[in-house]
């Protein structure tokens, strides 16, 4: 949890004792052949004092490292720093102020953490970033890019991780005590915000008939060429991470084909989910054809029962105007056959590209409207049951549905919201709490935020 950064630099009693730090300089020191005299260097300042809190410094290093450890969780959960560096260096200066002050006042009522448990998560982390990455080789080499070695992470992880700790103390003993939610706040809170009260949309049973976009022959002969030179390297034994860097076309092939952790229904493309969690760790897929190109799936690490972390090499298959011109003549003779007519199921059997609802005369299944592509659920938003749409030209190619049949949606009532609006409140207090909380604590002991 990260607290909202405060403007003034400190504060205090008359009783703390102001604390004076040296800082550690490098001179340069060599051995000399009698009579010869060495020039000095002067002082080289390796690091400083950004804060001190309670007599507790804060040091650049200190800084830095929380901040690469920021941008590697990001990373790490697929998320994209967005704030500029100067925002990010505050932030993270707030929270190590602030993780301070948390400390000094556990201390201070001679509250204990759990070293050994603290460990044995910096150990699971690790191992989990291990998997993340596909060897500690390579987190090693990420870690060296950040400016870390194994042990300043191991060092940083350990101290946020105690932080956590002292900030449940303190929340448990100083501020959840004092936190009392009422059924009338829940209710009041759920009327406030009804707009964002999550609601059960449409959901509609539909039938498709896919026209694939394919590339002509040429292109998808040399897509296949270069598979199989691909799946030759790895069959040979060179690391995954090393085959993305030299051949996939990707945009992460930089970082060894690192796509990030990813849930059901998060890829683009239904056989990419498909193939993604049928592997093992460490398994690579067989070539998966999207409508964006070829991909061969690693799942680099298994975190729950619907969470992977996956990497890709990736091939673009490039298609041409004339490509998508006669997938379209083909949807549109496929339209003029249903509108005429022809039963619907009868012509998916026969033309359409999509093999899973071909086999079941077109039937894909029972979606929620929120849960089907911006294009899908225009082209069904008002379409009545028992009609077709238009075609209509997406990534993967040409389709036509049929609604089958739809059955309207409704807002979640207060009774089924009412155990997560109750945990919302509670939450909501304690953060304001915490917030009133850690203000006092800055008027009691002494915070002296450097500049420069």
């Amino acid at each position: 949890m990260m607290f909202q950064g405060r403007n003034h630099a400190g504060g205090g009693s008359p009783a703390t004792r102001p604390l004076t730090l040296l800082l550690p300089a490098l001179v340069a020191l060599a051995l000399a052949a009698p009579g010869v005299v060495l020039a000095q260097r002067p002082p080289e300042l390796v690091d400083r004092i950004v804060a001190i809190v309670d007599e507790e410094a804060i040091l650049q290093s200190d800084l830095d490292r929380e901040i690469e450890l920021y941008r590697m969780e990001k990373e790490y959960s697929g998320e994209a720093v967005t704030a500029d560096a100067e925002t990010v260096r505050r932030e993270m200066l707030e929270r190590l102020i602030e993780s301070k002050l948390i400390i000094a006042a556990a201390r201070q009522a001679d509250m204990q953490v759990d070293d050994a448990a603290i460990q044995q998560s910096v150990d699971q982390k690790i191992e989990q970033f291990v998997e993340h990455f596909g060897s500690m080789e390579n987190l090693v080499r990420e870690l060296k890019r950040s400016g870390m070695t194994l042990g300043d992470y191991r060092n940083r992880m350990g101290s946020q991780l105690r932080d956590q700790q002292y900030l449940r103390l303190v929340v448990g003993k100083f501020i959840r005590p004092k936190v009392e939610v009422m059924e009338n706040e829940v209710r009041q809170y759920y009327l406030d915000n009804l707009d964002q009260m999550p609601a059960e949309p449409d959901s509609l049973t539909i039938a498709d008939i896919m026209i694939a976009v394919q590339p002509s022959l040429e292109v998808r002969q040399a897509v296949q060429s270069e598979v199989k030179k691909i799946q030759g390297v790895l069959a040979d034994g060179r690391s995954f991470a090393d085959v993305a860097r030299e051949f996939s076309r990707g945009p992460n092939a930089k970082r060894g084909g690192i796509v990030g952790v990813v849930s059901p229904g998060d890829l683009f493309d239904a056989n990419l989910d498909r193939a993604v969690f049928a592997l093992k760790v460490g398994e690579v897929s067989e070539p998966v054809v999207s409508s964006r190109g070829v991909h061969l799936m690693r799942v680099d690490s298994v975190q729950g029962a619907n969470r992977r972390a996956i990497s890709q090499i990736f091939l673009p298959i490039e298609v041409t105007q004339t490509d998508v011109d006669n997938a379209k003549a083909a949807i549109e003779a496929a339209y003029r056959r249903v509108t005429s007519g022809e039963a619907f199921s009868l012509v998916a059997a026969e033309v359409s590209g999509d093999p899973a609802s071909a086999r079941n005369g077109g039937v894909l299944g029972t979606f929620r409207l929120e849960d089907l592509s911006t294009q899908f659920q225009e082209a069904l938003q008002d379409v009545q049951v028992g009609q077709v749409t238009e075609p209509v030209l997406t990534p993967a190619g040409w389709y036509i549905f049929k609604l089958i049949e739809r059955t309207e949606g409704h807002m979640y009532t207060y009774e089924e919201l009412k155990p997560n609006l109750h945990q919302a409140v509670e939450s909501q207090k304690i953060e304001e709490k915490l917030a009133e909380y850690v203000a006092e604590l800055r008027t009691r002991f002494f915070i002296d935020k450097k500049t420069g």
